[in-house]
C-alpha cells in the first residue's frame, strides 16, 4: 500500500510540479486504469497526508500519461537524410554571403517558430543593450532551457556583427541541437575554413553530419577533432555510439571513458556498464580537485608523549588540561547538533505543510544536486576498486589494536618485573628510618627503570595512536568530501558536526603513559599545566563556485548545488513554448574572461582543449546540467547586470573571492553541440528559402 501511494505522489510531483521528462520503456508510467486502482487503494491516513500536501487525490485516477511515455526512445543512431545532406553540401558561403544566408535562416527559424514567439523573443532582445549581452542573453535562455528564444534571440544579435566567430558557432551549436543540422553546415564551413584546426568548429561539423545520418564524413570529423583535444567530451561520445553501432564494444567503452573524463553524466556511467566495463577512480575528474584534508585535520596536534620520568611530571598535566579542552568542544559540539537535527525537523515539517519540494525555497528557486550522481559514482568505484585493499587496512587496523595491547602487556610485564628486583635488591634499605643516601641511590633507580618504561611503552603507543588516526583522517576526508557534494547544506553541517565529535573522541583517547620521578626532598612545588590553545577544525568551503549571470537569470554553481534563478523582469512570459521534442540534446560549453582568449575575430571560437585554462565549463543533456566545474585562483571575468532596478547598465566588477567565478556579458561562451540520436528536433524541416 505505501509503495502505491509513494508511485501515485511521485507521478504528481512529476506531471505537476516539474516539466514533462521522456521516460525510457523500463520506466513506463502506470495506465488511468492503474493510477485509479491506486486511488481506491490508498487508506483515510494516506489521503489526509496527500490532502494536507495539497494533492488533489481525485486527479490521480484521471491522469492520462500517455504523452509522457515516448515510443521512439528505442532509436539510438539517426538515419541517413539525403535530401538534407545534398542541401548541406550545396551551400559554401564566402565572407559578402554570411550576412544574407543568416537573415534568410533567421527568416526561416521566426517561421518555423510563429509570430507570437517571434514578437516575445524581440521583446526580450530589445531589453539587452550590447551585442554582447544580446548573445549573453541567448546563452542564458538556452541554459535555461527556452531553445526557440535563444536561437531567435542569437540570430538577431548575429544582424548586427554577423562575422563574430564566438556568436556564428553558437548559433550554428544551437541550429543542430535543434534539429536543423543542414542550416548550420554551411556557417560551420565558413569557420572551418576561416580558423582552420580549431576543435570546437570541427566538433560541432562532426555532430551536424552524425544527425543527418551522414557517418562517414561525420567519424571524418570526429578524428580531427580528437587529434587536436583526445578528452574531448561530444566528440568522444559521438565516436561511443558510433562504434557501438558498428559492434565494437571495446571502443566504445574506450571513446565513452575518455567522453566520462572530460564531463561526467550518469547516461555515459550506465553505458560503460552496458558495455561490461568499470570506472576507475582515474576515470572521473573534479573541477578542482578533492581536497585531501577538507577539515584541516592535519593541523590538529596534540601534547607529546612523555618518554621520561622528568618530562611525564610537565606532560601528564598538559594531556589533562588537553582532555579538559576537548570534552568543552565536544560538548559545544553535541548542543549544536541536537539544535541543527530540531532545525532538520522542522523544516521537514514546513515542507510537508506548505508543500514545498525538498530542494526549492521560498522563494521559488530550484536547487539542484548536480554533483550527487558523480560523487556517488567516484565513492563507488572507488570503493570497488581499492575494496579488498581497504578491507585489508581495516583489518591491520583492528588487528593492530589487539597486537598493540599485548605488546603493552608484554612492556609493562617486564616494568614490573624490574621494580621487584629493584625492590628486592634494596631490602631493608629503603623505607622509614632510610639514609638519605640509599633514598637517593634508589630514586636514581627507579627513575632509570621508569624512564626506561615510558620511552618503551609510549613509542609503541605513539606509532600504532599515529598509524590509526592517519587511517580514519583519510577515511573521514573521504566521507566529508562526498557529503559536501550529495547533502543539502543543513545536511551537511549535521554530518560535519558529527565527523568532528569523532575526530575528536580519537585523538583525545590516544593511551598515553605518565609516571612521576622519584625525589627524595622534603617539599615538592606543584607545576602548572602549559598547553596551548586548541587547534580548531578547519571551516570547510565550496572552491568549485561560479555565478552566470545570464541576463534573464543567474545560475549558481556552489559544490554539490545549482541555484537557478529566473528575473521577471527579463522572463516576464506565462505562457512558455513547448520546448520538449524526440531529439535527444546533449552538448557542452566552455565559458571564461582573459585577455589570453584574445578576440574571437583572431583566434576563432573558444576551444574546449582550453578548459583548464578558461573559468569554467558546463555539461548538459535532455535532463539539464549534469558536469562542471571552475578554475580556481583564476582572476574572476567582469559581470555585468544586464539592466539595473534603474534600467541602465551597472558593473559589479571584479569578486574579491578567488575561489569564486563571476562570469557577465563580457565573457566568452563557447558552445559544443553533442549527438542527436534521434535526428529530428524542433527546428527539423526548416525552409532556408
Amino acid at each position: 500500500m505505501k509503495n502505491l501511494t509513494l508511485a501515485a505522489l511521485m507521478i504528481f510531483l512529476g506531471l505537476f510540479l516539474f516539466d514533462p521528462v521522456k521516460v525510457s520503456a523500463q520506466e513506463k508510467p502506470p495506465t488511468k486504469e492503474e493510477l485509479k486502482k491506486m486511488v481506491e487503494e490508498l487508506d483515510p491516513e494516506e489521503l489526509e497526508m496527500m490532502k494536507k500536501m495539497g494533492i488533489d487525490v481525485s486527479l490521480l485516477g484521471k491522469m492520462d500519461l500517455s504523452d509522457a511515455y515516448n515510443e521512439d526512445e528505442g532509436k539510438d543512431f539517426p538515419e541517413k537524410d539525403e535530401a538534407r545532406i545534398a542541401q548541406a553540401k550545396k551551400t559554401t558561403l564566402k565572407s559578402a554571403e554570411l550576412a544574407p544566408y543568416l537573415a534568410k535562416v533567421h527568416a526561416g527559424v521566426s517561421s518555423k517558430f510563429g509570430l507570437k514567439a517571434t514578437s516575445n523573443a524581440q521583446e526580450l532582445f530589445a531589453l539587452a543593450g550590447s551585442p554582447a549581452e544580446k548573445a549573453q542573453l541567448a546563452n542564458g535562455l538556452w541554459m535555461f532551457g527556452s531553445t526557440a528564444y535563444a536561437i531567435l534571440v542569437l540570430g538577431n544579435a548575429l544582424k548586427s556583427e554577423p562575422q563574430n566567430a564566438d556568436y556564428l558557432n553558437n548559433y550554428a551549436a544551437f541550429l543542430t541541437m535543434a534539429g536543423a543540422e543542414e542550416a548550420a553546415l554551411p556557417i560551420l564551413k565558413y569557420l572551418n575554413s576561416t580558423y582552420p584546426k580549431n576543435s570546437t568548429v570541427l566538433n560541432n561539423m562532426a555532430q551536424a553530419w552524425f544527425g543527418l545520418g551522414d557517418i562517414l564524413t561525420a567519424e571524418a570529423y570526429i578524428d580531427s577533432t580528437l587529434m587536436l583535444y583526445p578528452g574531448h567530451s561530444q566528440a568522444n561520445l559521438t565516436k561511443s555510439v558510433i562504434e557501438e553501432k558498428k559492434g565494437n564494444k571495446t571502443a566504445a567503452a574506450l571513446a565513452m571513458k575518455k567522453s566520462i573524463k572530460s564531463g561526467y553524466s550518469p547516461e555515459k556511467e550506465k553505458k560503460i556498464k552496458d558495455f561490461g566495463h568499470k570506472i576507475t577512480p582515474n576515470d572521473l575528474t573534479f573541477y578542482p580537485p578533492l581536497n585531501e584534508d577538507p577539515m584541516g585535520l592535519v593541523h590538529m596536534n596534540w601534547p607529546k608523549y612523555p618518554k621520561n620520568v622528568f618530562e611525564s611530571e610537565v606532560l601528564e598535566k598538559e594531556w589533562i588540561a588537553y582532555r579538559e579542552g576537548i570534552s568543552w568542544m565536544s560538548d559545544k559540539i553535541s548542543a549544536k547538533m541536537d539544535m541543527l537535527y530540531e532545525q532538520l525537523e522542522e523544516e521537514m515539517d514546513k515542507q510537508m505543510e506548505s508543500f514545498v519540494p525538498m530542494g526549492q525555497n521560498a522563494e521559488g528557486s530550484f536547487t539542484q544536486l548536480i554533483f550527487s550522481p558523480k560523487i556517488r559514482a567516484l565513492q563507488e568505484y572507488y570503493e570497488g576498486e581499492n575494496g579488498e585493499l581497504e578491507a585489508k587496512k581495516y583489518d591491520e587496523i583492528v588487528e593492530a589494536g589487539y597486537l598493540l595491547q599485548e605488546k603493552a602487556k608484554k612492556i609493562e610485564d617486564d616494568y614490573g618485573d624490574k621494580l621487584a628486583e629493584l625492590t628486592e635488591s634494596m631490602g631493608d634499605r629503603i623505607g622509614e628510618g632510610s639514609s638519605k643516601a640509599d633514598m637517593e641511590a634508589y630514586c636514581q633507580s627507579m627513575n632509570q627503570i621508569k624512564s626506561e618504561y615510558l620511552r618503551e611503552i609510549n613509542d609503541l603507543f605513539e606509532t600504532e595512536n599515529l598509524k590509526s588516526i592517519d587511517y580514519w583522517k583519510k577515511s573521514l576526508s573521504w566521507k566529508m568530501n562526498y557529503f559536501q557534494f550529495s547533502l543539502m547544506p543543513d545536511q551537511f553541517e549535521w554530518e560535519k558536526l558529527k565527523a568532528h565529535g569523532i575526530w575528536l573522541g580519537m585523538i583525545s583517547g590516544q593511551e598515553v603513559r605518565f609516571g612521576n620521578p622519584c625525589v627524595y626532598v622534603d617539599d615538592e612545588e606543584e607545576e602548572e599545566a602549559e598547553t596551548g590553545e586548541l587547534a580548531d577544525f578547519y571551516e570547510m568551503t565550496c572552491t568549485q563556485k561560479s555565478v552566470l549571470n545570464l541576463g534573464v537569470g543567474t545560475i549558481t554553481i556552489e559544490c554539490n548545488k545549482m541555484t537557478t534563478k529566473l528575473d521577471s523582469k527579463f522572463f516576464k512570459y506565462t505562457v512558455k513554448e513547448n520546448m520538449d521534442t524526440d531529439q535527444i540534446i546533449k552538448g557542452s560549453v566552455e565559458f571564461g574572461f582573459d585577455a589570453d582568449l584574445a578576440e574571437p575575430a583572431k583566434w576563432g571560437p573558444v576551444k574546449a582543449e582550453l578548459k583548464g585554462e578558461i573559468y569554467g565549463f558546463v555539461e548538459f543533456d535532455a535532463n539539464g546540467i549534469t558536469d562542471g566545474g571552475v578554475k580556481v585562483g583564476a582572476k574572476a571575468g567582469a559581470s555585468t547586470n544586464l539592466v539595473s532596478d534603474s534600467n541602465s547598465k551597472a558593473s559589479l566588477g571584479f569578486a574579491d573571492d578567488q575561489s569564486s567565478t563571476f562570469v557577465g556579458a563580457e565573457a566568452r561562451w563557447g558552445w559544443n553541440s553533442g549527438p542527436s540520436m534521434e535526428g529530428k528536433g524542433i527546428l527539423r524541416g526548416l525552409s532556408t528559402k
